[in-house]
């Protein structure tokens, strides 16, 4: 009965993580592929005020992933501590508390912003030519949000209870079926933004029906019972207090992207605004793959560290980083060499728009070979449940000094300094995330650059060497 409910008894942390991170990576990759034929979708058939459209409704997406990931990720790090020390009646009871609070927390979300929609995306930048675009999407995608914020959250355990694939099934099929139904709905129904919208509602709704089927079968070792749905106070608060750093880090997100466009759009109009949907588009395909193989690290380093594991858990994440970061740099190469090949797709008749979305995407991506430092960092702290470290990391890149760069850099490079803020931002919070990791790898006799084996070696020639 262990060996059923542990997924994480194995000898070799290579397999494990590859086991727990490529069908999220694949998950993820398929979100991404979804959001950018999404936007070429919306670019080819209504143009550049539709992708602009969309993009206003993007820090508004971000409070539902805020709010998912608070729940979500603490929960399933709590989780994933208690399989380590064995104690599954708390991991069963963690399960039924946080699928109460995802329920609360998203059709809280949707309810405020429905009755603050018109002021909400006009802070979010929307201009007056884009708001009705905006508006045509979000009316109706903000069901599609409700359903997934909860989906998303409970897919952590699907994962984390050792059945990855199934987790990967979820992901999938709701994405496939936005894909399609979004085709047939856009090019066939000529229904633009409301189509898009639309499609995104049926795929989401898919994909809670095939996570409350899991949930309710026998393969499901942590069952959810209505009678049960108790909120009990000690697991909420250990639960927000271990989510509240991935919470701080998406609310920035959303802070960062309002101040975002409002400065686009001061800088380079509604055009800039579509230009910086795009590359969040094509960026998506290579930073969804890289948090997808954080979402299959999490559960590993939380499990080792639950069980005293440290040295495992610090191998998991370096090993975790060695693998995206050679994503993130064939992703840098295609990008700054094909950049403008690469925007086309989205829009060929529209020279403005292809100039500024080129050129963004160069500077956007200019550090992206070491983000990966950044990203683990935040994964690694929060996965060993320590809290201040992991808000540390959220807020250095988002509010310390993403914010200010773009607030300061555009008086001196106008609508280049909004790109160029990204690049100044990810070289100094890379160089945060190495320090503290460092200094705690080094805690326990390990070193964030050098392989266990060779600094075994190297430990040994300067003990000889005395």
């Amino acid at each position: 009965m262990l060996k059923q409910k542990n997924p994480f008894l194995s000898t070799s942390l290579s397999k494990l993580l590859f086991k727990f991170s490529a069908p999220a990576v694949i998950g993820m990759i398929s979100g991404a592929l979804y959001n950018i034929i999404a936007r070429l979708l919306i670019g080819n058939k209504v143009g550049p005020l539709g992708i602009a459209g969309i993009t206003v409704t993007f820090p508004l997406l971000i409070l539902y992933i805020a709010f998912s990931a608070f729940v979500g990720v603490g929960g399933n790090a709590l989780f994933s501590i208690c399989l380590g020390k064995k104690d599954f009646n708390k991991a069963e009871n963690i399960i039924r508390n946080t699928l109460v609070l995802l329920i609360i927390v998203s059709v809280g979300v949707s309810i405020v912003l429905y009755l603050f929609l018109d002021k909400a995306l006009m802070l979010a930048g929307a201009s007056l030519d884009v708001l009705p675009y905006a508006k045509d999407y979000m009316k109706i995608a903000m069901v599609g949000f409700s359903i997934w914020g909860i989906g998303a959250g409970m897919n952590h355990f699907i994962r984390s209870s050792g059945h990855p694939n199934i987790a990967l099934i979820t992901q999938v099929v709701g994405n496939v079926i936005n894909i399609i139904v979004g085709v047939i709905f856009v090019y066939f129904f000529h229904w633009g933004m409301k189509g898009v919208a639309l499609a995104g509602v049926f795929g989401q709704i898919v994909g809670a029906v095939w996570i409350a089927y899991f949930f309710l079968s026998k393969k499901c070792l942590y069952r959810i019972k209505v009678k049960y749905f108790i909120l009990k106070k000690e697991i909420v608060f250990a639960i927000c207090a271990i989510g509240f750093s991935q919470f701080i880090f998406e609310i920035s997100s959303c802070l960062l992207n309002f101040i975002l466009n409002k400065t686009l759009v001061a800088y380079g109009g509604d055009i800039a605004l579509a230009a910086i949907g795009i590359v969040m588009s094509v960026n998506s395909i290579i930073i969804f793959s890289i948090l997808g193989i954080s979402q299959g690290t999490q559960p590993l380093v939380g499990y080792n560290f639950g069980s005293k594991h440290f040295a495992n858990a610090i191998q998991t994440t370096k090993m975790a980083i060695r693998w995206s970061s050679i994503i993130l740099i064939i992703g840098f190469f295609i990008t700054e060499i094909f950049a403008v090949p690469v925007i086309k797709m989205f829009n060929s008749t529209n020279q403005e728009l292809i100039n500024i979305a080129a050129r963004g995407l160069r500077f956007v991506n200019f550090m992206l070979p070491i983000v990966s430092l950044h990203i683990f960092g935040s994964t690694y702290f929060q996965a060993i449940n320590k809290p201040i470290q992991a808000i540390i990391l959220s807020l250095s890149r988002q509010v310390l000094l993403l914010i200010p760069f773009i607030l300061i850099l555009p008086l001196f490079f106008g609508l280049d300094g909004v790109f160029l803020a990204t690049t100044f931002a990810d070289f100094f919070a890379c160089l945060i995330s190495a320090i503290l990791l460092h200094y705690y790898f080094h805690k326990h006799n390990q070193t964030l650059f050098v392989s266990k084996t060779f600094h075994n070696k190297i430990s040994f020639i300067h003990k000889i060497t005395k």
